[in-house]
């Protein structure tokens, strides 16, 4: 058993370490925020590395296989975001059914959502079954300013998702944008993502 010393000990070190992601994720917003006061603007880069359409050969599907995994992406995903500055951040995505096999809803929230300098709500969009094991997703939330009295702009993801052959687990890529009130992308970078899937906990 721990003496009472150990778990003051544990108790801290717990304390100490979810301080530490907090600072992150703020230290990660206060750049962005500061990387759109400066009024430069961010330099459009399309990621190499990711093929939004890829062969049903290329996933190592066949037609009855793709059928069944339409809607392999269904369910509540714990996200880790890390943003080109190797800075990262936890969030969840809740993927669900829509009108037809292969699309619907998502929704996005992140640790980091609500910290200063522009909080922002949860995202809302849609995803799509593209082929195989590969899906893509899109959707935006609305940022508003300090003193949560007056809207600021949107952030958003474009994101292709690749499940892993287990269907637990994925990897991503995604385009992340700031936009302004005018429309302006105000800040840009490519993330990565991964994902494991969220199961039920008895009580």
């Amino acid at each position: 058993m721990f003496s009472k010393r150990n778990f003051v000990v544990l108790m801290l070190a717990l304390v100490v370490s979810s301080l530490t992601g907090y600072a992150q994720n703020a230290e990660w917003k206060k750049r962005v925020s500061e990387t759109i006061v400066s009024g430069v603007r961010p330099q459009m880069v399309e990621s190499g590395e990711s093929t939004v359409e890829l062969s049903a050969a290329a996933q190592g599907g066949i037609l009855d296989i793709i059928e069944r995994q339409k809607n392999a992406l269904l369910g509540t995903w714990d996200l880790t975001i890390t943003f080109s500055d190797g800075s990262k951040a936890a969030s969840t995505l809740t993927v669900m059914p829509g009108r037809a096999d292969g699309e619907g809803s998502v929704l996005h929230a992140a640790e980091a959502s609500l910290l200063l300098p522009n909080p922002t709500t949860m995202e809302q969009g849609a995803w799509r079954h593209n082929s195989g094991l590969q899906f893509v997703a899109s959707y935006r939330g609305y940022a508003v300013n300090e003193k949560f009295d007056m809207p600021f702009g949107k952030i958003g993801f474009r994101h292709v998702i690749t499940l892993n052959t287990d269907q637990v687990s994925f990897t991503g890529e995604a385009k992340f944008e700031v936009v302004d009130n005018t429309g302006t992308v105000v800040f840009s970078d490519n993330v990565k993502t991964t994902g494991v899937r969220q199961r039920a906990v008895a009580p």
